[in-house]
C-alpha cells in the first residue's frame, strides 16, 4: 500500500486529480494514477477535457458557449473500474472531508457512473449519467483518512479536500464557495455578463394568522414565483377537482414561510376510492433559466421542475409550491369524496381539505390523432456503452420514459436509423439491432405510427461534397447526381429491412428545418425526389405557407409545421385532395420559447388542437440536455423539459403536466362528439349537447401559436371542460 504523507499537517489537505499536464487549483497537490496515495495503481486512468473559451460554431455561424465551463478541478479526473482507496496520513482528530466526483470528457457520454464513496463509517452513493455532471460529497471522519471508491460500473474523482474545524470558515469561504459557484453556475467572469430579470410585480401580503407560515393556493396554470404574494381569496384554500376513472388530475397548495421552517412534511389521506399512494407529492423547484433556449446573458428565476418531496427545510420568505397529482383508479365508483393534505413542520401544521368528484364514465381516445414528441433515445447510448451496468441503466431509462409518455397521453416518438454512407461495394452498415430494440419498446407501450424515421442524408452529402451542409442548410451547395442515387439506394435498403421485419410504415425524414433560401429549397427538392424514388412517403419540418417552399410541395407527404398553419379549412381541403398530411411541432410550448407560462401548452394540446384540424402534435423534445442538465445557463442552448433522477426515473416539469391536461381536454371533447353521434343514430335528441359543443368551439380564439397571451383565464379552461363533462352526463342519460 502507498500512503500519501502530508508534511503540512496543520494546513487543509487539498488534492486535485488529473493527468501530468492538467491544471491544478491554487494550493492543491496534483494526484495522477501514478501518484502515491492509491491503494493500487492497477487499472487507474486519467481523463481531461478543458472548456475555457467560447466556441465558433461554423455550422450555425455564431459563437457559442462550450458544453460546460470547467475549472482546474472539474477539467480532469482519475477513473477506475475496481475498488480502490486513496489514503491520506493526517494527524488524529476530526476532519471535514469534501470529495468531488464526475468528468468533463465527452467520450464518457454513454457511461453510467455508479459507485459508492466511503470515508470512515459513512458511505454515499454516486450515480451520474454520462459526462458534464459533478457531485460534491461531504463527510465527517477521524484521521488518518481513507477515501474508498467501490464501483458497480466505474468511479471518477476530481478532488479530495480535508480540513479541521479550525480551518472550516476559511476553507468554505476561499475554496468551497468559489468552486461551487464556478462548477454549479458559471465562472465569475461569465456570470458577470448575465443580467437577471426581476420577478413580475406582486401585490402586498394580505393579513394572515399567527403561524410561522401562510398556506394558500392558486390555479396550477398560473406561475407562482419565489416571492409572489397571495390575494386574500387565495388563503386557507379548499382544493377541488373532478376527474374520470383512470384520469390524472393536479391540485396544488403553496406555503409561504415567514421564517425558516425545519422538518417540513406533506402527507395526504385517502380520497374515497383514491388511496393515498395514488397521490404523488412533488415540490416546484425554482431554476435560473433563460427566457428561451438560445438567449445569452439574460436570465431569471422561474418555477420549472417538479421534484419529489419527502421532507426537508424551507427557506424564509420563499414560496414552496406543492404539486399533487391524483390518479383515479380505473375501477373507481362515481361520487363526491373528501380527503385532506397536511403540511407540518417543527413550528406547526395546517390541514388543507380536498374535494374530488369522480364522474361515471371513461374518456375515449381519438384513433385519428397522434400525440407524439421528439426524443433522444436512451437505447442509442445503450448501444455505445462499454459495460453491463451502463447498458442496464440506459435500457431502464428508456422503459421508464416510455411508460411516462403513455401516462401523459403521448404514444409516438421520432426514431432514427443511422448508417455511414455506402462502402465501396455499395453496402450500408445499419444498426438494425438498436432499431429493433426501439420498435420493441414502441410496440410494448402501444405506440402508434407511422414512424418518423431520421436518416443520415447529411453523411451522404459530406461524402460527395467533403463538407457539412450546415444548420438549416445554410452552407448547402448543389450535390452531384451520384448523391441522389446513393440516397435512393439507402432508402431502398432501409425499406427492404423494414418489410422483412414486419415493422410499421416509416416516414422518411432526411433533413430538419430547411431554410427558405433558394439553395436550400433546390437541395430539398433533390433529396425528397431521391427518397420518393424508393417508393416511400416523406416527412418535412417546414411551413408550407412560405411560398419559397412551393417547389417541394409535389414531393412532401407529411408537412410538419411549427405553427397551426395553414388554417383548418385549407389543410382539410388539401388532405382530401392530395392525401397529404399536416402535423404540428409546437415548439413555442416547449424549450424554444419561454416555457414558464404553461396555459398555452394546455390550450395547444386540447382545445387548440381540436380546433386546428391537424392530425398530430409532435414538439421538440421530451428531454434536451446540452451540458450539466441542472444548469440552464451553460452550453450553446438551454437544457429544457423533463429532467431525470440519478437512477433515470423521469422528473416532470410543469409544462409536461399541462400537456397531459390538454390531452385530457381533447379526450373530453372527443368523448362528447362520439356520444352525440351514437345517440343520434339511436334517434335521441341531442340538440342541447350540440349547441353547447358549438358554443365552446366558437369561444376558442384561434391562433397559429397559443403561447401565453390572449388566452382564456386559467379557471376558464376548467369551466369549459366542465361544460363538456356536463353534456356527456346528459347524453349518457338519454
Amino acid at each position: 500500500m502507498n500512503t500519501l504523507y502530508c508534511l503540512l499537517l496543520a494546513a487543509p489537505l487539498l488534492f486535485n486529480m488529473g493527468t501530468e499536464k492538467s491544471d491544478v487549483w491554487t494550493g492543491f497537490t496534483k494526484i495522477t494514477p501514478k501518484s502515491d496515495g492509491w491503494q493500487s495503481k492497477d487499472g487507474l486512468t486519467a481523463s481531461v477535457r478543458a472548456y475555457r473559451e467560447m466556441i465558433d460554431n461554423k455550422s450555425r455561424g455564431r459563437m457559442e458557449q462550450p458544453p460546460i465551463w470547467t475549472n482546474p478541478i472539474t477539467e480532469a479526473a482519475v477513473i477506475g473500474e475496481s475498488a480502490n482507496t486513496f489514503h491520506i496520513k493526517a494527524l488524529p482528530g476530526d476532519y471535514n472531508v469534501y470529495v468531488v466526483c464526475g468528468t468533463s470528457d465527452s467520450k464518457y457520454r454513454a457511461q453510467y457512473f455508479d459507485f459508492t464513496v466511503q470515508v470512515g463509517k459513512q458511505t454515499q452513493r454516486v450515480q451520474i449519467e454520462g459526462c458534464y455532471q459533478f457531485r460534491a460529497l461531504r463527510f465527517r471522519a477521524a484521521g488518518p483518512l481513507a477515501i474508498k471508491f467501490v464501483p458497480r460500473s466505474k468511479w471518477a474523482v476530481n478532488a479530495v479536500m480535508a480540513w479541521t474545524d479550525a480551518d472550516a470558515a476559511r476553507v468554505e469561504k476561499e475554496i468551497i464557495a468559489p468552486f461551487e459557484e464556478w462548477t454549479f453556475r458559471l465562472p465569475p467572469a461569465e456570470w458577470a455578463k448575465w443580467k437577471q430579470d426581476p420577478e413580475p410585480p406582486t401585490g402586498p401580503m394580505p393579513k394572515h394568522g399567527k403561524r410561522d407560515f401562510v398556506v394558500w393556493s392558486r390555479h396550477y396554470l398560473e406561475c407562482v414565483y419565489p416571492h409572489t404574494n397571495p390575494y386574500p381569496e387565495d388563503l386557507n384554500p379548499e382544493l377541488r377537482a373532478f376527474a374520470t376513472p383512470g384520469e390524472f388530475e393536479p391540485v396544488n397548495f403553496i406555503v409561504r414561510p415567514l421564517r425558516d421552517l425545519t422538518n417540513a412534511k406533506v402527507t395526504v389521506s385517502d380520497i374515497g376510492p383514491v388511496p393515498a399512494q395514488n397521490i404523488e407529492v412533488r415540490r416546484v423547484r425554482y431554476m435560473i433559466a433563460r427566457p428561451n433556449y438560445t438567449t445569452l446573458y439574460r436570465c431569471r428565476v422561474v418555477p420549472d421542475v417538479l421534484e419529489r418531496f419527502t421532507g426537508g427545510n424551507l427557506k424564509a420568505d420563499e414560496n414552496a409550491r406543492f404539486w399533487l397529482t391524483i390518479r383515479v383508479p380505473d375501477n373507481a365508483r362515481a361520487g363526491e369524496y373528501r380527503g385532506n393534505v397536511t403540511f407540518s413542520c417543527d413550528s406547526g401544521k395546517a390541514v388543507v381539505p380536498i374535494k374530488l368528484r369522480i364522474l361515471p364514465f371513461k374518456l375515449r381516445d381519438d384513433p385519428t390523432k397522434i400525440f407524439g414528441i421528439y426524443y433522444h433515445h436512451p437505447l442509442d447510448r445503450a448501444a455505445e456503452a462499454k459495460d453491463d451496468i451502463s447498458r442496464e441503466y440506459w435500457r431502464r431509462k428508456a422503459e421508464l420514459e416510455h411508460a411516462d409518455m403513455v401516462a401523459h397521453g403521448t404514444r409516438h416518438v421520432t426514431l432514427s436509423l443511422w448508417a455511414p454512407p455506402a462502402d465501396k461495394d455499395g453496402k450500408f452498415d445499419f444498426k438494425w439491432d438498436t432499431l429493433a430494440a426501439k420498435i420493441e419498446l414502441w410496440r410494448k407501450h402501444g405506440f402508434v405510427g407511422p414512424i418518423v424515421m431520421g436518416i443520415n442524408s447529411g453523411g451522404v452529402y459530406h461524402k460527395y461534397m467533403k463538407e457539412s451542409p450546415g444548420s438549416h442548410l445554410r452552407n448547402v451547395k448543389d450535390p452531384p447526381e451520384e448523391f441522389c442515387r446513393e440516397l435512393t439506394a439507402m432508402v431502398r435498403a432501409i425499406e427492404a429491412g423494414r418489410k422483412e421485419r414486419g415493422w410499421p410504415e416509416f416516414l422518411y425524414y432526411p433533413m430538419d428545418e430547411p431554410s427558405t433560401a433558394p439553395a436550400s429549397v433546390s437541395y430539398m427538392v433533390k433529396v425528397l425526389k431521391a427518397c420518393k424514388a424508393a417508393g416511400v412517403r416523406t416527412y418535412v419540418t417546414a411551413d408550407p405557407t412560405h411560398e419559397q417552399f412551393a417547389p417541394m410541395r409535389p414531393f412532401v407527404d407529411v408537412w410538419c409545421t411549427q405553427p397551426f398553419a395553414p388554417d383548418r379549412e385549407a389543410i382539410l381541403a388539401d388532405m382530401k385532395a392530395r392525401k397529404v398530411e399536416y402535423w404540428c411541432y409546437p415548439n413555442h410550448v416547449n424549450g424554444e420559447n419561454d416555457h414558464t407560462p404553461v396555459a398555452g401548452a394546455r390550450m395547444t394540446y386540447g382545445f387548440g388542437f381540436w380546433r386546428s384540424g391537424f392530425l398530430t402534435l409532435i414538439p421538440w423534445i421530451y428531454q434536451s440536455s446540452n451540458g450539466d442538465p441542472w444548469n440552464y445557463l451553460d452550453a450553446a442552448s438551454m437544457d429544457f423539459f423533463n429532467r431525470s433522477e440519478p437512477d433515470g426515473t423521469p422528473i416532470p416539469v410543469a409544462m409536461w403536466e399541462a400537456y397531459r391536461e390538454g390531452y385530457d381536454d381533447y379526450r373530453y371533447l372527443y368523448t362528447l362528439e362520439q356520444l352525440i353521434t351514437e345517440a343520434k343514430k339511436r334517434g335521441k335528441p341531442v340538440a342541447q349537447a350540440e349547441q353547447e359543443l358549438k358554443s365552446v368551439w366558437d369561444s376558442i380564439r384561434v391562433r397559429t401559436k397559443y403561447k401565453h397571451d390572449d388566452l382564456w383565464s386559467p379557471s376558464e379552461f376548467d369551466v369549459y371542460r366542465w361544460l363538456i363533462a356536463r353534456q356527456i352526463l346528459a347524453v349518457l342519460q338519454l
